[in-house]
């Protein structure tokens, strides 16, 4: 399981296709550019943000400001996305169901990003072992 986790981005990346068909099968049509805006948004945001909070406050402190973040923005998010304001103008006129479930989907993957970057922050360097 470990080793999956420290692969997320390139899984991301390789199947990003597939996720786009999965998403399809859901009635759903995302545009290609937005599924790679959404993979740079991970790689160049939150992995960084992750790991900038987990070596500033430290793993604790950032894992509960990602929490409290994500419960008090989530809900804006989310209903923005049932809107369909842009970026997700796609997913206007969907069922609320529908639209959470892909919200919860995405802020899974996300929170993945988030932690690998706040987990790398607990990475010491080599040469201080030696």
């Amino acid at each position: 399981m470990k080793i999956l986790f420290w692969l997320l981005p390139v899984i991301d990346i390789v199947s990003l296709n597939r996720i786009l068909k999965y998403y399809l099968k859901l009635s759903i049509r995302i545009p290609s550019w937005h599924a790679k805006a959404g993979v740079i948004e991970r790689l160049v945001g939150y992995l960084p943000a992750g790991f900038l909070m987990g070596w500033l406050a430290g793993v604790r402190t950032a894992l509960l400001i990602f929490f409290v973040l994500f419960v008090l923005i989530g809900p804006i998010e989310l209903y923005l996305m049932y809107r369909g304001v842009k970026p997700w103008g796609f997913m206007e006129g969907k069922p609320f169901k529908l639209v959470t479930k892909i919200f919860l989907l995405e802020g899974y993957n996300i929170a993945g990003y988030y932690m690998l970057g706040v987990f790398l922050s607990c990475i010491r360097a080599v040469g201080q072992f030696t």
